[in-house]
């Protein structure tokens, strides 16, 4: 989800205080599991080129002749790994991410302290999931150049998905005070969003929004985030306009056709969802967008289409895996809420956990350890997942299951309604169920 100003001060509850842009950030980092990182490019080159539809294929183009005509040219080989990871973003194909790490990976040989591949090399990391790679490649590209923005959102990304907040909050200042644009602002909008100030997130996403990009898809991307926001903070019309937004601005734009489909569910539309949702999928198949087909299926009692989604996401993660990418929490959270697997959901779980606090995934070991029975051992990750206050109705869910495994009725009522006043459409497969438990509660 990724996504701010001038000094950082901590007002009540850890607030920040852009002086330079005159608006006040509480921090608030949401992770998106599955929404892909703006796009920042560390090299100016790329960056300020005209991005549009089919721009990334002639950009790999052009960057392969160079390095053929030039296996030296390590300039080339960086903004070809640039090209590949933007690729990668588009289509969600992993094999990108071993090419744009070989390119890297040549282009470091031939000029070690090149700033543009050293910073990019943090991308590719976090992109694999390896945050503390990541974190260590943005530190060095930091330190070869602290002047640069780029680094400092490799570094504060990293530090979000490990848990790191506090250090995330200064590395994001610190970004913001160099280059106040779409990705520092956005950053900040997740930050604020992690630390439950939605509206001062929506406040840093438009902020965004109206930075812009060169990148088409990023603005569009920037616009899909402003309306998950609004959607899941019952504000359903506002998200739909930004998601019709974002189409208008970047036709057939998958995040922006399966936000429409979550606000077809979500108004009852089953069909409706379900044909924008097969769009969505038509372009790039994507694990959360898959599932959520999946979950409309089921809905519809159509098990052999819902079955045929799910498997497909396994296979994915599976594609991942093989290319170097560490899903374990990604996977973890999808076997948990089909209540598939528990041993190996949990197994996965406490692998993610080893190496990263983050709220996420905390509370997807959290709902694994439910699923296994665990709930003590549950609830006690649920409780490190809720520790910044994130207004995030699918937390206030698990925790109020948990309570009522343990027989904590009043903690177990109040946590459900509190998911439900937060987004009552928090969920295709269990918003209905929170309301079932929680009236029989009553």
């Amino acid at each position: 989800m990724s996504f701010l100003g001038n000094r950082l001060v901590m007002i009540a509850g850890l607030a920040l205080l852009l002086l330079a842009a005159g608006f006040a950030l509480a921090p608030v980092i949401a992770r998106q599991v599955a929404a892909p990182q703006a796009v920042d490019s560390a090299s100016s080159s790329a960056s300020s080129a005209p991005f549009g539809k089919g721009y990334t294929d002639r950009t790999i183009e052009g960057m392969q002749a160079r390095v053929s005509g030039n296996s030296q040219d390590y300039m080339a080989l960086t903004n070809l790994a640039i090209a590949y990871l933007q690729k990668a973003r588009e289509t969600n194909d992993p094999t990108y991410y071993t090419q744009a790490g070989q390119a890297l990976d040549k282009a470091l040989t031939l000029k070690p302290d090149y700033y543009d591949a050293v910073s990019s090399f943090g991308s590719l990391e976090l992109s694999r999931h390896e945050f503390s790679k990541a974190l260590d490649w943005g530190t060095k590209a930091k330190n070869i150049n602290p002047r640069k923005s780029f680094a400092f959102g490799v570094i504060g990304d990293a530090q979000i998905e490990l848990g790191r907040y506090d250090e995330a909050v200064n590395t994001f200042q610190q970004m913001v005070d160099l280059k106040p644009d779409l990705s520092s602002y956005s950053r900040v909008s997740y930050a604020r969003e992690l630390y439950g100030d939605v509206p001062g997130a929506i406040e840093a996403m438009l902020q965004a929004v109206d930075a812009g990009s060169p990148a088409a898809e990023n603005t569009a991307w920037t616009r899909v985030q402003l309306g998950n926001l609004y959607f899941n903070s019952k504000q359903r019309d506002k998200a739909e306009t930004e998601y019709k937004h974002a189409l208008s601005d970047y036709p057939d734009y998958l995040h922006a056709l399966a936000g429409l489909a979550q606000v077809k569910a979500a108004k009852g539309d089953t069909e409706g969802a379900i044909k924008l949702y097969q769009q969505s999928l038509a372009i790039v198949p994507l694990p959360q967008y898959l599932t959520a087909l999946g979950d409309l299926y089921t809905l519809k009692g159509d098990a052999a289409s819902a079955k045929q989604q799910y498997d497909t996401v396994l296979y994915i993660y599976k594609l991942f895996e093989a290319n170097g990418v560490n899903a374990n929490a990604e996977k973890a959270a999808f076997l948990s809420d089909q209540g598939q697997d528990p041993a190996q959901a949990v197994k996965l779980a406490e692998l993610a956990a080893k190496e990263r606090n983050d709220v996420h995934t905390m509370d997807t070991l959290a709902w694994s350890l439910y699923g296994a029975g665990r709930y003590q051992d549950a609830l006690a990750a649920e409780k490190k997942a809720m520790r910044l206050g994130t207004q995030n109705a699918l937390f206030f869910f698990h925790a109020g299951m948990i309570y009522e495994k343990l027989g904590d009725h009043a903690n177990a009522r109040q946590n459900l309604q509190k998911a439900m006043d937060i987004n009552p459409y928090f969920s295709l497969r269990h918003a209905k169920e929170a309301a079932d438990v929680l009236k029989g509660l009553k």
